[in-house]
């Protein structure tokens, strides 16, 4: 390859990728009173993670007003990743007497369109923080109130995973514990799970090799009730992440959890390949904004 071919290539991958990123919102802490940010002396309305910012825009961070915005039992604050890839946290004594302003941040690009996409989707999640509880259904005969045993992370029944050797991760809701979760290869008669004795309402299921081929998953509480759920194991997934939005992401020089969160919200947008998306951010623990994907997709929420 000439040089002059070599540079052209370069600065094409450099635009495409966004290594000169743009300064985003990386995650909130704290109620959506907590924030207010101002761009061209108006109030946005839609704020979080993942919303790229621009310059000139004025950050302020109040002050608490009571127990409920020491949210996850912490003070407010806004974590941003800067357009330098540097790590900017601020809180309410950082503007209590002036705004934070944004100095600079990178042109728009394909990592920047693809925030754009999600985090209006990631503002609704914010704001529900995800708890409303699954209707109850009262139980004759018991003191309590039972919650309807469900499993909205199969919502649609088309659910898709790369095969390979790989954990599982399955989360449901309601019904009476101790569970037991057996997952079936379809056409066999083969069981590579039977996990009972189960406390939670989730589970990771150890490593085994997935081929492809479809599978059946069973839930069943204490009562005898159960649930089904179903995915499709293939192969084909590696050419959708040949996309460049894709390609884009994976190569950028987002922090490590923003990446793995962002490409994992862009194939959970990629129809039945939200299962997949749900495998590759459940593990993530202390990351706000992959425990809201996680949520999100186990209440059947697509983006």
């Amino acid at each position: 390859m000439s040089r002059l071919k070599y540079l052209i290539a370069s600065l094409v991958l450099l635009i495409s990728t966004g290594v000169n990123a743009t300064t985003y919102i990386e995650t909130l802490n704290g109620p959506p009173s907590a924030f207010h940010i101002e761009r061209e002396a108006k109030k946005l309305k839609k704020i979080a993670p993942f919303m790229p910012l621009q310059v000139g825009d004025k950050i302020t961070i109040r002050k608490p007003t009571h127990d409920f915005e020491h949210f996850r039992d912490k003070e407010n604050s806004i974590t941003l990743t800067l357009d330098n890839g540097i790590s900017k946290i601020l809180k309410y004594t950082d503007t209590q007497e002036k705004s934070y302003t944004v100095t600079a941040t990178g042109s728009h690009n394909v990592v920047t369109g693809v925030m754009n996409t999600f985090y209006a989707w990631f503002n609704r999640l914010w704001k529900n923080d995800i708890q409303t509880p699954p209707k109850p259904m009262v139980v004759q005969g018991e003191p309590r109130t039972i919650h309807a045993l469900s499993m909205r992370l199969f919502k649609g029944n088309n659910a898709k995973l790369i095969a390979g050797d790989r954990e599982l991760h399955l989360a449901w809701y309601g019904g009476e514990p101790f569970y037991q979760v057996q997952v079936f290869h379809k056409g066999t008669e083969k069981v590579l799970w039977d996990e009972k004795n189960i406390a939670k309402a989730e589970i990771t299921l150890k490593k085994q090799r997935i081929t492809v081929g479809s599978y059946q998953v069973v839930i069943r509480d204490a009562r005898g009730k159960t649930i089904i759920g179903e995915f499709t194991a293939l192969t084909d997934a590696p050419s959708l992440l040949q996309d460049s939005e894709a390609q884009a992401i994976e190569q950028s020089n987002l922090p490590v959890l923003s990446k793995k969160t962002l490409l994992a919200t862009w194939l959970a947008k990629q129809g039945a390949w939200y299962f997949e998306a749900y495998q590759r951010v459940a593990s993530i623990t202390g990351y706000y904004p992959a425990q809201l994907l996680k949520q999100g997709l186990e209440r059947g929420k697509r983006p």
